[in-house]
């Protein structure tokens, strides 16, 4: 047991609400008790990964020594994705830190030292990094000890070296950004740098199947010789030490804990003070609206559907890190795009299901916004008015956006293949109603600040939005499939016929499992 108020026992409590996220404990008691289910999902998954592990380690049988410079290679990429994924772990966990917790001003106003809660919040960043990927990697450790590959050992201190730097950088980076943009333009630039910086290695393995790939090409070539041996990025680089220290290399891997712990050491004692700052600003950041010139002027008349249209739309417009997390969905299909604008005929299909399902998403998310998170939805009950009318509205304000960012594609694609756009504008219009209507049959009433944790606790919404969604982007694929390449033979209509089948019995099962109102 640590002494209250000392480091240690601040460790430990971070360490605890961490358990509680990951493991769907109870956090208004102290005795809390686990959730079982967690706990058994959690071990059933790490037994599968042990298993995956095996069969990959007794198929790939390395030889003894030192590792050869195409294995170097393939672990260096391997680590440089997951330092990506890294950074983007880090920086989500460094805005929740900072801005959604809200417990750091009474902390700062404890007896407690702030360069201590300042350190310990950085541990705790770093842990949380730390064992989500140690979790799904350090079964190839253990299989390799069984195997006798020892030198899977290495990913131990390669992991634990590259979450130091990773959350390190991360959290400096955060309060970079609340020094020179503010806290609210802190909020949304970090988590969009983190989307970035998770999603980079796919959208560079996207944009290097797209129109630009022969340019990535001619770049890595250029590249490559730089990495042979003797050159600026040859063997003896330090570009090559988390790839030597997960490979078991003994020097490599106290190198990336040393490495590691003295960037964390010199981050917790020179910058704290920078946190300091930041969580001030981060208390005082309340926005008050100033009064527009003039004063108050109200404008009626606009009609029901127009009112509730500009009133749900105002909203989001006035939330931006809401935007900002909404537009994340839109960031991972961006490439796919590219084929079309370049014209390529051959990959319409695949780009006309991404279409859909994107479609789908995005008014998944916007009807979870509009309906579930509805801030007054008693007031709308007693209204003097159709209720229809009011459910109308509400999709209408749903399905509207996701159909306007369709239309910035189709419309370069109606200039070369109308009867192409036209039917794949109609379903990602069907697939976005649907998946409106499904959100609104199965979701359950929330708060807005819940949208990023909006799939826990209702597995039967999730569900029917991931069905939907890939029901659409099927039978959008089939028709373009149809109209472009092969023509309206027999599969072609009997795959789209029971496409639809399958999409109406989702539905229906969607409609039979909604929420009954209270």
């Amino acid at each position: 047991m640590a002494r209250a108020g000392s480091a240690l026992w601040l460790l430990r409590h971070e360490l605890r609400l961490f358990m509680f996220d990951i493991l769907g404990a109870r956090k208004d008691t102290v005795r809390t008790g686990v959730n079982k289910k967690a706990v058994a999902v959690w071990l059933i998954l790490a037994l599968l990964m042990h298993g995956f592990a095996f069969m990959v380690l007794m198929e790939a049988r390395l030889p003894a020594g030192a590792p050869t410079h195409k294995l170097l290679l393939m672990v260096s990429a391997a680590m440089a994705g997951l330092f990506t994924m890294m950074m983007s772990t880090g920086l989500n966990t460094s805005v929740t830190a900072l801005f959604e917790r809200r417990d750091l001003d009474l902390l700062l106003s404890s007896p407690i030292p702030s360069r201590s809660v300042f350190t310990v919040r950085l541990a705790a960043i770093t842990a949380t990094s730390c064992t989500l990927y140690l979790f799904f990697l350090t079964p190839f450790a253990h299989a390799g000890m069984v195997l006798g590959q020892l030198r899977w050992l290495g990913i131990y201190p390669a992991i634990v070296g590259m979450a130091l730097v990773s959350s390190s950088v991360s959290m400096l980076l955060t309060l970079a950004l609340v020094r020179s943009l503010g806290v609210r333009r802190t909020r949304v630039t970090a988590q969009l740098l983190g989307a970035v910086s998770g999603a980079a290695i796919f959208l560079l393995a996207q944009a290097y199947n797209s129109a630009l790939g022969p340019a990535l090409q001619r770049f890595v070539k250029r590249l490559l010789p730089l990495l042979d041996n003797g050159a600026a990025l040859g063997a003896d680089s330090i570009f090559w030490l988390p790839a030597k220290a997960a490979l078991g290399m003994p020097l490599p891997a106290l190198l990336m804990i040393g490495v590691g712990g003295a960037v964390f050491w010199l981050t917790a004692r020179l910058t704290h003070g920078f946190f300091v700052h930041g969580v001030q600003q981060a208390a005082g950041a309340a926005r008050v609206a100033k009064a527009p010139p003039g004063g108050l002027r109200f404008r009626f008349g606009r009609g029901l559907t127009r009112t509730i249209l500009v009133k749900e739309w105002r909203l989001i417009w006035r939330d931006p890190q809401l935007i900002a997390q909404v537009g994340l969905q839109l960031m991972y299909l961006l490439p796919l795009f590219m084929p079309l604008l370049f014209g390529r005929a051959a990959a319409l299909p695949a780009v006309a299901a991404a279409l859909a399902f994107l479609c789908g998403a995005l008014s998944a998310s916007l009807s979870w916004i509009v309906i579930s998170a509805e801030d007054a939805p008693d007031m709308l009950r007693g209204a003097p008015c159709s209720q229809g009318t009011i459910r109308r509205a509400k999709l209408a304000a749903v399905v509207i956006p996701p159909i306007a960012v369709a239309l910035l594609p189709l419309c370069w694609l109606a200039l070369r293949q109308p009867a192409a756009a036209a039917t794949i504008l109609l379903t990602c219009t069907l697939c976005a109603l649907n998946s409106a209507m499904v959100v609104a049959w199965c979701s359950r009433p929330a708060l807005r600040g819940d949208f990023k944790v909006r799939s826990k606790g209702n597995l039967v919404c999730t569900i029917a939005e991931i069905l939907t969604g890939a029901g659409w982007a099927t039978l959008s694929y089939i028709l373009a499939y149809g109209l472009t390449v092969a023509g309206w033979q027999a599969p072609v209509v009997v795959g789209a016929a029971l496409n639809v089948l399958l999409l109406i019995a989702f539905a229906a099962t969607a409609r039979f499992l909604r929420k009954k109102p209270a």
